[in-house]
């Protein structure tokens, strides 16, 4: 998450970075001061699903929890059917 954050901050005005962990959080902010970018990452701990229905944004970059070895059995990698609950579906909650 870090380096996609610190990337994104260089490029956008505002950039809202949310990982449940406040581990990741930590390390994301420690990051953006090093490249000078914190001005521009608002950083908030908590659950993605949850606050997706509260942020409007044009543009959504998600780095999620990998799915193990089963995703080497799906011939196609969709978001509707292998996020529970429905990713595709919280996603476009952001864009409304």
């Amino acid at each position: 998450m870090t380096h996609s954050i610190v990337l994104t901050g260089t490029i956008c005005v505002l950039v809202i970075a949310i990982d449940i962990s406040e581990e990741k959080i930590r390390y994301a902010r420690h990051n953006a001061a090093i490249y000078g970018v914190e001005d521009r990452i608002e950083f908030i701990v908590g659950d993605y699903l949850k606050l997706a229905p509260t942020l409007k944004a044009d543009v959504v970059f998600l780095s999620p929890p990998w799915g193990g070895p089963d995703y080497l059995q799906a011939s196609v990698f969709d978001i509707e059917t292998m996020m529970e609950p429905n990713g595709y579906s919280n996603l476009c909650c952001v864009f409304e």
